[in-house]
């Protein structure tokens, strides 16, 4: 089977946040160059390279890996190192279609990506939110992940682009975006984020409101940055030690920011509290009814029904009709009053 995205690059060990990015229109596969193999990977959308292109070794090396897939007209963006009109060249005479530094900003990679994509024009409305939530997702990750201070300015550009796209009431494009989405851990962020904004935007609430109902979605996993990925993206049911690892996250997020602050107490809270259910059978706290906040009430919602029709590679997911069945079955662990009103995003026709 083809996949998405094919990236070739000379340093592998630093081609991760690329990699997991580029998941973003599917499984993708990487290339080490010094490591060359007998045929690239079939690829049916776009090859992107990382390569230095200084180098003639690594210049000769790219020349052979491409011999066959020039012919194959799948669009190649070249990442390269330096801007030296010699680098262009070398970039061009290997077939790019277009070249890009390779310390660009997420957002504009992302943005020629879509653009390459879509044959050369813009992506459509709800498209352009989609990338422009990414990148904010994937800065938001990586910064996490390194130990570094969470970017504001992107998260409160992700927030905005999320409720433009829920202002267009067009949820069903919004989730067929994100089920192309290879990575699981952004996927659930995007998905979860674009649930809580129509359903603040159902709710009629205000735009601060919103602004802090996708917020705390965007947020709400981020303490899963710091779980290994190998357990995060097991293909397959954890192991009881693998499920204590991941149920750590509510912790490690909430800790997380509160050392950054300047994140609203609700949106902290929500990190911390988002499994928790109104019977007291939740997590981290074993909070009750009473002890649980609005705003956490609605995430967990869209939480449990993001989980129940997210698409992986070792289940199907649950179709809309049977996820909302569910929420309706937690009797006594969800606000039965707000999974009333979810149904109109959930079940919107």
């Amino acid at each position: 089977m083809p996949i998405a995205v094919l990236l070739i690059t000379d340093r592998p060990e630093q081609s991760h946040k690329l990699d997991r990015l580029l998941s973003l229109w599917g499984r993708c596969a990487v290339v080490d160059l010094n490591r060359p193999v007998a045929k690239l990977p079939e690829t049916r959308q776009l090859l992107i390279s990382d390569v230095d292109l200084s180098s003639r070794a690594s210049v000769e090396a790219m020349r052979r890996a491409l011999a066959s897939h020039k012919r194959t007209g799948v669009p190649h963006l070249c990442l390269v190192r330096d801007r030296s009109a010699r680098t262009t060249v070398q970039a061009n005479a290997i077939g790019a279609s277009a070249v890009l530094p390779a310390d660009v900003p997420v957002k504009v990679l992302l943005g020629e990506v879509g653009r390459m994509l879509n044959g050369g024009g813009g992506p459509e409305p709800v498209q352009q939110h989609f990338l422009s939530a990414s990148a904010a997702v994937a800065d938001m990750l990586a910064s996490a992940a390194r130990g570094e201070l969470l970017p504001a300015a992107a998260i409160e550009e992700g927030v905005e682009a999320i409720n433009r796209a829920a202002d267009r009431r067009d949820l069903g494009a919004w989730l067929e975006l994100v089920w192309d989405h290879d990575d699981a851990t952004y996927q659930h962020c995007l998905l979860v984020a674009g649930l809580a904004a129509a359903f603040a935007q159902r709710l009629g609430f205000p735009e601060h409101a919103r602004r802090l109902v996708t917020g705390a979605a965007l947020l709400h996993d981020i303490g899963k940055a710091r779980i290994p990925l190998a357990v995060l993206h097991k293909p397959g049911p954890l192991t009881a030690e693998e499920q204590l690892i991941v149920r750590e996250h509510p912790q490690i997020g909430y800790e997380m920011l509160c050392r950054q602050g300047g994140f609203a107490a609700d949106i902290v809270d929500v990190a911390l509290s988002h499994h928790e259910y109104l019977d007291g059978s939740g997590y981290p706290q074993g909070l009750r009814a009473g002890e649980i906040s609005d705003l956490v009430r609605m995430i967990t919602i869209c939480d449990v029904y993001g989980a129940l029709i997210e698409r992986r590679s070792y289940r199907a997911p649950m179709a809309p009709e049977e996820a909302y069945r569910v929420l309706v079955t937690m009797v006594g662990k969800l606000d039965a009053d707000l999974v009333r009103v979810f149904r109109q995003v959930a079940l919107p026709n």
